[in-house]
């Protein structure tokens, strides 16, 4: 494939549901097997970009999934493809997360019970998605994961339940509890969100999820510290490995010191070098 992508407009609809709350500066371009995929990459942004490919033929997903740029999002029905390009700050809030959540399980003894997904691909019955990490038990023979993480650095707190909504109502049960983290583009505030369905599985599960946790970083200006609200950010033992804690185990509890100088201060470094 030589031939570059040209054709192309920007979103202005909602496709169902499925595009809305991307920015509308979103391009749309439509498949076509010719065309260089890498041609699609936007140029170099100190935000997340999306780019929207329609008609993509899903068998031509899996024999392309290697060669995608970026992490995808795909609506099988409406045969439209979503590319994430993740920023600096939003790949640096998704490795900081990650550090300081095996930390703790390093601390009580349970890393080789976790498996670390990463951005694995998971194929639902009507949408095939990566999030930005994931985890689960070893050896648990399920699908989804125990626990998912999103974040954004330009997608509104809409596109953020109806993510973790899916996510929630996809996996039947199987997935707990997702975790958003919001990078507000002008203040660089940062919102965790821990989010769960409002129903116990696997009956009756809802497709509306709760809010059980929700805490603000704000890096402060002229001279002021930074600030947090919220409390300590908790990660049920039992959401993520399944089973109930044992002596010297309990829940991952990340303390409020550690999001801020562990986790937001570094994202904030990362935004700063990328508008320097």
């Amino acid at each position: 494939m030589s031939a570059m992508y040209q054709s192309r407009n920007f979103v202005s609809d909602t496709e169902d549901g499925f595009l809305s709350h991307l920015p509308p500066d979103t391009p749309v371009f439509h498949y076509n097997p010719q065309c260089d995929l890498q041609s699609l990459m936007p140029p170099v942004s100190p935000h997340d970009c999306f780019v929207v490919i329609k008609a993509f033929p899903s068998k031509a997903l899996d024999e392309l999934d290697e060669q995608l740029p970026g992490r995808l999002d795909y609506s099988l029905s409406l045969q439209t493809l979503i590319l994430k390009m993740p920023s600096h700050p939003h790949e640096e809030a998704a490795s900081r997360f990650e550090f300081l959540l095996m930390g703790l399980a390093r601390q009580m003894k349970v890393t080789r019970q976790i498996f670390c997904l990463g951005a694995t691909r998971i194929d639902g019955e009507d949408r095939k998605i990566q999030a930005d990490r994931a985890w689960s038990p070893i050896r648990q023979g399920h699908q989804f994961p125990t626990l998912a993480l999103e974040v954004g650095y330009s997608q509104t707190a809409e596109k953020f339940q109806r993510d973790i909504a899916w996510w929630l109502r996809a996996s039947k049960g199987q997935m707990r509890m997702g975790i958003t983290i919001d990078i507000k583009r002008g203040s660089g505030n940062i919102e965790i969100k821990s989010w769960v369905p409002t129903m116990s599985f696997p009956q009756n599960a809802s497709t509306a999820p709760q809010v059980t946790q929700r805490i603000l970083m704000k890096k402060g200006g002229n001279g002021q510290k930074p600030t947090i609200q919220g409390g300590d950010l908790i990660i049920p033992f039992q959401s993520l490995l399944l089973i109930e804690p044992r002596e010297g185990e309990g829940d991952f509890v990340i303390a409020q010191d550690m999001l801020l100088y562990e986790f937001a201060e570094l994202i904030w470094a990362a935004i700063e070098e990328g508008n320097a």
